[in-house]
């Protein structure tokens, strides 16, 4: 009966050292895959703010309708320029001078420009200015004395607006 009880002990021993309740995790801590796909906790990495950037210009064209370059950032809550999936809305508007209010009348709105789509979103982001970068058609008529309304729709559903007076290249 000796002999069979010698063996046993170790193997509980061994047993007790190996299985004594060692984590790799601290308690408290959920390591689920459902934590990483809750899109409230990724909130605080949007953008809070918009800045159209001074060198955004109307580019004159010969003889045709010239465009609107406009160079938009996105700016975090740590003041970082980011990029993101976001839907872009362009609206110009006649400038009135000496206002309370600027912006007169609507005179153009581009289509919704869907940057959620990561090829699109690439393409248009200017990596050396940290911005994205827009050409918008626009006709000659409505080219002078005009405010760029820019509109950011996040994948929140927040929306930022930043007004810029357009000025004409020279």
């Amino acid at each position: 009966m000796k002999t069979i009880s010698f063996p046993i002990k170790p193997f509980f021993v061994l047993a007790i050292v190996f299985y004594a309740g060692c984590s790799t995790q601290p308690p408290g801590v959920d390591s689920s895959p459902a934590q990483f796909h809750d899109s409230a906790s990724y909130s605080h990495f949007g953008p809070v703010r918009i800045d159209v950037l001074p060198i955004t210009s109307i580019a004159p064209a010969d003889g045709r309708d010239a465009t609107i370059n406009a160079y938009v950032c996105l700016i975090d809550a740590f003041d970082s320029q980011i990029k993101a999936p976001v839907i872009f809305r362009f609206e110009l508007f006649q400038r009135l001078q000496r206002s309370a209010d600027p912006k007169g009348k609507r005179l153009i709105v581009w289509p919704d420009i869907d940057l959620t789509d990561p090829a699109l979103n690439n393409n248009l982001w200017q990596d050396f200015l940290r911005a994205y970068m827009f050409s918008l058609p626009l006709q000659k008529s409505s080219a002078d004395n005009c405010i760029l309304h820019v509109t950011v729709i996040c994948p929140s559903g927040k929306r930022l607006t930043a007004d810029f007076i357009v000025r004409t290249k020279s």
